[in-house]
Parts: structure tokens; C-alpha cells; sequence
């Protein structure tokens, strides 16, 4: 790597009064893959409906907050899934930020070559910081929609198609849980030092940005991964989504939760952070 964590978090710190123009705020804001060798036409994720309990208090959530919103829950080491509102569409927005460094990834393992420094950079600047030129400038390097749709082919994402203008297309909560589980647990096609680095960039997002999934996770020691998105529809109401995973001492989950028809930014991210800690309070518990 180009910059040790520690360097990472101090530049983080010195660069938060520039977020409003590198991507923290404003519009820009983008599930499962298989163990190594395992057929993408064989992934379709088949999740049960939340347990009861839980579902009651997500619908508690829906008919408080009137947000629509979806979940996609899986356990990183039974495979057991289970979703809420699975039929819900929302813009990918800086979630796609993810696949794109993923392609990165894929493109250096298949190459057998280290991450270049400038490479390195720009993946810390769009993960870390969701810095939209340095993001426009990976996706053009590493080939735009026709390599991004070769991932989502590699992961077995189904309901989600890249497009010339990234994160501007619609995606599902069970298609951005096969791209955390991804990052969770690797593949065949993704070089493990190399993966090992880009899931350290979702581990130390800007303090700003360290927010959805995170929500309620109770054990202070947890590993956390997480990229966040927000994007404003034609209709002009926000678009805010957090997907990653969390390990613990006893749990190991990826975890999805995409909202829409929020007035406000923050009031999205209300609603992202309120049914993600409803979600890891029963995770944990479990």
C-alpha cells in the first residue's frame, strides 16, 4: 500500500472541510458471490422473509417513518439469508462505488500485478472520502459499463445493469448483498492481498461518512465495511443506501438496507440508521 491506515485517518481528519466538494454531501451522490469456483448461474439469493419479530418491528419502522425501504440480510457463514421488501427498486448511486474498485481488483488479479500508487490513491479517494472525479476517473481506466457488467455477471448480480454515467442506474437489495458478500468472503477471481486492501478503504470511511449500517452495533470491537450512498430522483427526493458487513466475536453478516422517498438527506439517513440498528440488535442477539 501507498499510505498506512494511520496516514489514511490523519489525512481523513485534515480533509473533512473539504467533503461538500470531494462527495459527502450533495448529490452523487452506488448480493451474494460464491466460494471460489462455484457457478454464477447457481447464485440467485432465495432469502426467507424476516423472523417475525423482526419483521413486525420493520413494519413498525415503514408505517412510522412512510420511507419505502428494503433489507437483505445474510449470514457469512450458514449462507442463511432472508430480505424485506426484496422488490424494491433504488438508485445505486455511490454504493456502485464498490463493484467499480471491485472491477479494479479483478482487472490486477487477472493482470498479476500490484495495485498501482495512483490506483491505490484514487480507490482511498473514492471509497474513503466517495470522491466522485476520482470515481469517474477509475471507471473510465477500468473500461466503464462493459467491465462493471462483467463483475456484476462474475458476482451473479441479475437486477442490476451498469450504465455510461455510473450510479445513475436502479438496483436491488438482494443484488447489492451478493456485492457485499463479495467483499466479505472473496473469490476465485479476486486476488486475496489485493481484496484484503480495498476492504480496509471500507473499514476507514471519513467520520462523516461512517454512518447506515453501523447503526446499533452493539460490540465496540466489530469489524465494520461499509460504503453509503445518496442521490436525488427526477421527482427530487433522496435516494439513501449503506451496504458492508459486520463480524463480531459471534456473528458474521452482510447487511443491505436501500431507501427512497426521503424529503431530505438526513431524514434518509434516519431511516437507513434506524432499520439497520433494528437489524444488528436482532443479529447480535441471535
Amino acid at each position: 500500500m501507498t499510505e498506512s491506515l494511520k496516514t489514511r485517518k490523519t489525512v481523513c481528519s485534515m480533509l473533512a472541510g473539504l467533503l461538500l466538494l470531494a462527495g459527502c454531501a450533495g448529490p452523487e451522490d452506488a448480493p451474494v458471490t460464491e466460494p471460489a469456483g462455484t457457478d454464477p448461474e447457481d447464485s440467485a439469493v432465495q432469502p426467507a422473509p424476516p423472523p417475525d419479530p423482526l419483521a413486525a418491528e420493520l413494519e413498525q419502522v415503514a408505517a412510522d417513518t412512510g420511507a419505502d425501504f428494503s433489507v437483505a440480510v445474510q449470514d457469512n457463514r450458514t449462507g442463511a439469508s432472508w430480505s424485506y421488501n426484496p422488490q424494491g427498486r433504488y438508485l445505486e448511486a455511490s454504493l456502485v462505488k464498490v463493484p467499480i474498485l471491485l472491477t479494479l481488483v479483478r482487472q490486477a488479479t487477472e493482470e498479476q500485478r500490484s495495485l498501482t500508487a495512483e490506483e491505490e490513491s484514487l480507490a482511498a479517494m473514492m471509497i474513503e472520502y466517495s470522491d466522485n472525479e476520482a470515481t469517474s476517473e477509475l471507471y473510465s481506466r477500468v473500461g466503464g459499463r462493459t467491465e462493471l457488467n462483467r463483475t456484476y455477471e462474475l458476482i451473479g448480480v441479475s437486477d442490476t445493469e451498469a450504465g455510461e454515467t455510473w450510479g445513475a442506474n436502479e438496483t436491488t437489495a438482494e443484488d447489492q448483498l451478493r456485492i457485499a458478500r463479495t467483499a466479505a468472503q472473496g473469490a476465485d477471481w479476486l486476488d486475496a492481498d489485493l481484496l484484503e486492501f480495498a476492504v480496509g478503504l471500507m473499514e476507514n470511511v471519513c467520520p462523516e461518512q461512517n454512518w447506515g449500517i453501523s447503526a446499533g452495533v452493539q460490540d465496540y470491537g466489530a469489524e465494520v465495511a461499509l460504503k453509503n450512498g445518496w442521490l436525488q430522483d427526477d421527482d427530487a427526493v433522496w435516494n439513501v443506501g449503506s451496504a458492508g458487513f459486520v463480524r463480531t466475536g459471534d456473528s458474521d453478516y452482510s447487511i443491505v438496507v436501500l431507501s427512497s422517498r426521503n424529503s431530505t438527506l438526513p431524514e434518509g439517513i434516519d431511516v437507513v440508521e434506524g432499520v439497520a440498528s433494528t437489524v444488528n440488535g436482532y443479529e447480535e442477539g441471535g
